[in-house]
């Protein structure tokens, strides 16, 4: 054992010096560009509030103006009627106070105070008694201000003209009650901050009334304006001090020149600096945070320098033997390494990294908007190999088929071996499904090839691929790898040496198999067609607003069936009726399940042809249907494609439109798959249609992407028509059919279909959050 290294205190080195010289630069111009730009923030904060301010004080001003224009009207029409000796018939005068809401009150009296003329039909209240004081001192303003409390209203401010009649001057005065209230009022439904408030005054400094968030006020609000009311300035800034609260507010005043008024528009400077403080604090953070970092990382390199020095003494006493321990332990991490991720055969990835590494693959492969394929692997007769030419040559086989995989795949591929002869690779950023067929039809052509070891012994092998495509069949790798699972014992079954998508166009039960076909009667008798549910999104908010019924054939013997491979069949057993009562049973017992869960359920929408809807009794069953299970009628809805309906006869509409009477809610399918579509849809009481497929599935989010979609969902809107797209996979169609007005969508890039179970998150939690 050697002794410990010692860690003797030494002094600084100039580099330790010129780095601690150089943290402290950096960290210093770090938080004075910080305070620099949190003052550029603050004032430009403060100037956007003042042009605000500013506009809002400027529209208050103008207002009035407009308002104190129309006196002079008012002037005129009352020097007439004292002209005609008329000063006791207010007919005239009530009728243009009636139609401006800006006036309640008209009012004609002596200099003396006596009451010539009044619109109001109650006594008046005397006048104040320093009313002629106020007036001389207010004889620069054509217009004259009272106080409120002069004429007994708090809401009312009196304005006084003189009145000449004749060649008498100033024979009496017009006195007019202006509505303040109402005035303000105007202004009561703008977003005023808890501290923003609009100011009406007098030149005197006497506050008549102001606007605030909680209603109008009148009274003064305690704010000192001698500063404003001193101004020779018509406008301009002021910052003035609350005497409450000792907050600073920020204003801007106008002066009015036909009258005395004195608006004045504040907000106080913690309100308007608001979000300012917000920023400011994440942004200090954010510099406390990063002076930390540098400061952890100086001591920390000051450490590790110290260290080294230190270390390298000990190292030349000792370099032998460390120099062995380091390789030493080197070697043992990298077998670690190696033997956590590595098949120590063929030297691919295990399935342990294999997930890993497909994961984020997958993720890169949904934002960028392109498919992901996972291919499954196995080597036909394999075992016969083994048990006939020995372990050693099996070996030789699985590293030869893992070096082919290497020269024909990309370096962005990911190969791996799960075990035994079973292979995964994962082509990535493919951009169309038939880019992914013909690589692995080059994969089965390139493994196929002969095998010099078992030529000799006159063996041969080939692979049986099965293919899953993200996000089609599924959207997660372990659903990936267990689909093409599936795919790959199909592919074995349909005779070795070849591949097989899992989907309909590649299932292997497409062709026909008689066996399958015979089993698909006793499989209606014995419930093995079981409803999933994929949900329905509104695309402004992706909130769930329903689900579509899609039926799967769940065979004990042949695993999971799709609808495209035994609907033919169950409609040339003319089992078709019988499949739609039972789609209507399950989804009416799946409804009744959730409303008694206290779930709020979401409308379900169930797939019927033309041979359904010719069937007399549907209309009877959707009705029993609702009556048994108590159920609201709009949670269930009818779904008919367009080549449906083009077949149906009199009849068939007839029981359609019984079953709309009922409040069943109706969706047209395949919209825009044929000419007639909008025909039939104006023809029957549709609520929804959903396109067609042939719409959407080649959208790359271009210049040049499809028009007719535009304008198929522009026409079907004006029709009041709910416009839903289905098969959306990718995140270029999401935002094609969003800028087009599309308003509901469904398909892999939301959810696949789902067992009953899995929906009931969508219940609990309708608003989903989608990945781009």
């Amino acid at each position: 054992m050697s002794p410990p290294l010692e860690r003797n205190v030494i002094a600084l080195s100039s580099l330790q010096g010129s780095l601690i010289a150089l943290a402290l630069m950096v960290i210093i111009g770090t938080w004075i560009f910080a305070g620099y730009q949190l003052g550029l923030s603050r004032d430009k904060i403060l100037e956007e509030h003042t042009k605000t301010l500013t506009n809002l004080s400027l529209v208050v001003s103008e207002n009035i103006n407009q308002v104190l224009d129309r006196t002079r009207a008012m002037k005129v029409l009352s020097r007439m009627q004292l002209l005609k000796r008329q000063s006791h018939d207010p007919g005239t005068l009530a009728a243009l106070i009636g139609s401006d809401p800006a006036f309640s009150r008209i009012t004609l009296i002596t200099h003396s105070g006596e009451t010539l003329l009044s619109t109001s039909p109650g006594p008046l209240p005397a006048l104040h008694p320093e009313w002629k004081t106020l007036l001389t001192q207010q004889e620069r303003w054509p217009i004259r201000v009272l106080p409120t409390t002069t004429l007994g209203e708090s809401w009312s401010v009196p304005l006084v003209m003189p009145l000449e009649v004749g060649q008498e001057d100033n024979c009496c005065l017009l006195v007019l009650d202006m509505d303040m209230g109402y005035l303000l009022s105007l202004y009561q439904n703008l977003k005023l901050g808890r501290e923003t408030s609009i100011h009406i005054a007098t030149a005197q400094g006497v506050e008549l009334l102001r606007a605030e968030r909680g209603g109008l006020i009148a009274g003064a609000s305690g704010f000192d304006d001698t500063v404003v009311l001193k101004s020779r300035l018509s406008q301009g800034r002021v910052v003035s001090r609350h005497p409450q609260n000792r907050r600073d507010y920020l204003g801007y005043f106008v002066k009015l020149e036909q009258a005395p008024f004195v608006i004045q528009v504040r907000q106080s400077e913690l309100e308007a600096l608001a979000t300012y403080h917000q920023q400011r604090n994440k942004y200090l953070a954010s510099v406390i945070v990063m002076t930390l970092i540098a400061i952890g990382g100086l001591f920390w390199l000051l450490w590790v320098m110290h260290g080294r020095e230190v270390q390298m003494r000990e190292l030349q006493k000792s370099e032998q033997r460390n120099t062995k321990l380091l390789k030493r332990l080197r070697r043992e991490h990298q077998d670690t390494i190696e033997a956590a991720s590595r098949d120590h055969l063929t030297g691919l990835y295990n399935r342990r990294l294999f997930i890993e590494l497909a994961h984020s693959q997958l993720l890169g492969s949904k934002r960028q908007g392109r498919f992901a394929a996972i291919c499954f692997i196995d080597l036909d007769r394999f075992k016969t190999i083994n048990d006939t030419l020995g372990h050693k040559v099996g070996d030789n086989l699985l590293q030869e088929v893992a070096r082919r995989l290497r020269e024909t795949l990309r370096e962005s591929d990911i190969i791996s071996r799960f075990g035994g002869d079973e292979f995964v690779a994962m082509l990535t950023a493919v951009k169309h499904q038939e880019d992914v067929e013909a690589k692995v039809q080059q994969l089965v052509e390139v493994l196929a090839a002969p095998y010099p070891e078992l030529e000799a012994a006159g063996l041969g092998t080939s692979p049986s691929i099965g293919v899953a495509i993200s996000p089609r069949d599924g959207l997660d790798i372990e659903t990936l790898v267990k689909h093409a699972d599936m795919a790959m014992y199909r592919a074995k079954k349909a005779g070795r040496g070849r591949y097989c998508l899992f989907d309909s166009h590649g299932n292997p039960h497409a062709s026909g198999d008689a066996d399958l076909q015979f089993e698909v009667a006793n499989a209606l008798q014995r419930g093995e067609f079981r409803v999933h549910y994929q949900p329905r999104l509104r695309l402004r908010g992706y909130e769930t607003t329903g689900f579509e019924a899609l039926l799967r054939w769940e065979s004990p013997e042949y695993g999971l069936i799709l609808p495209d491979t035994f609907l033919p069949w169950l409609e040339a057993e003319k089992l078709m009726p019988q499949l739609t009562r039972s789609v209507l049973e399950q989804v009416g017992r799946q409804l009744k399940e959730w409303r008694e869960q206290g779930l709020t359920p979401l409308p379900i929408a169930v797939n019927v042809n033309s041979a359904q809807l010719s069937e007399t009794a549907l209309p009877g069953q959707v009705r029993n249907l609702i009556e048994t299970n108590r159920l609201d009628p709009g949670w269930l809805e009818l779904e008919v494609g367009d080549q449906d309906l083009r077949r149906l006869d009199a009849e068939a509409i007839e029981h359609l439109q019984l079953v709309r009477q009922q409040g069943v809610g109706l969706v047209m399918d395949d919209f825009g798959a044929s000419e007639e579509g909008l025909e039939l849809v104006s023809r029957l009481s549709f609520k929804r249609i959903k396109l067609s497929r042939a719409l959407i599935q080649h959208i790359r989010n271009s210049f040049d992407d499809n028009v007719l979609l535009s304008a198929t969902i522009s026409v079907a809107r004006k029709q009041n028509l709910s416009v839903v797209a289905k098969g959306v996979e990718t995140p270029d169609q999401l935002v094609y059919l969003k800028l087009a007005g599309c308003q509901e969508a469904q398909g892999f890039l939301f959810s696949r279909a789902l067992e009953p179970d899995a929906v009931k998150d969508y219940l609990l939690t309708p608003k989903r959050k989608v990945t781009l």
